[in-house]
């Protein structure tokens, strides 16, 4: 062992009570998995975009959100869906007062946030209701603490929107997600993509 070493605890994968994903670092993990079955539903349901899309999962946002910085800076999107995790509200010691009310198993929660741009938060809100998927809603103040900042900032402007995953025991070895959450974030940015006309803008500057 020397300085530099990386450790990680021993754990494993598990389902309780048939609907409920329980393992360490499931909120990176999720979220990956997430955008990969938007890909996948896009090549096996034969849908053409009418724009470029890339997905991409990024590293180091606990600690200044660089991996997203890195993405935006080469890709230099016009439009960025970013999905993370958020907290569970009910969870045991967590303040509902300072975090608001949020619950796994009721849905993908949408942002509002100074990052996040009104007219693409709209479009995702309006592809939740029209395809009858349950969510809820979240507001941040200053940031919203994920890579939706560093999108929304750079390249002069990039229209962000923010869809998070509910979870429980954030940063434990226990975290918990709720399945029905996951499709339904799967679920929700699939159709958002195909909400999006050839040409469309979500410009800061209209």
């Amino acid at each position: 062992m020397h300085v530099g070493c990386v450790i990680t605890y021993p754990d494993q994968f598990h389902v309780l009570n048939k609907n409920k994903f329980v393992c360490r670092a499931i909120d990176n993990r999720a979220g990956g998995f997430m955008i990969a079955q938007v890909a996948r539903l896009l090549k096996e349901n034969k849908k053409t975009l009418p724009f470029g899309l890339y997905i991409t999962n990024s590293v180091q946002e606990e600690v200044g959100l660089r991996g997203a910085e890195m993405i935006t800076q080469t890709l230099r999107p016009n439009i960025a869906i970013v999905t993370d995790v958020c907290h569970d509200t009910t969870t045991p010691m967590i303040n509902k007062k300072e975090e608001g009310h949020t619950k796994i198993g009721e849905g993908p929660v949408i942002s509002y946030a100074p990052a996040v741009h009104n007219l693409l938060r709209e479009r995702i809100i309006e592809t939740a209701e029209n395809k009858k998927i349950p969510f809820q809603r979240m507001a941040s103040s200053r940031y919203t603490g994920t890579d939706t900042d560093a999108f929304a900032y750079s390249n002069g402007g990039v229209a962000s929107a923010l869809i998070s995953l509910p979870l429980r025991y954030m940063h434990t070895t226990v975290e918990m997600v709720h399945r029905e959450d996951v499709e339904n974030v799967i679920k929700l940015i699939y159709e958002t993509l195909l909400n999006i006309k050839s040409g469309e803008s979500f410009s800061y500057f209209d």
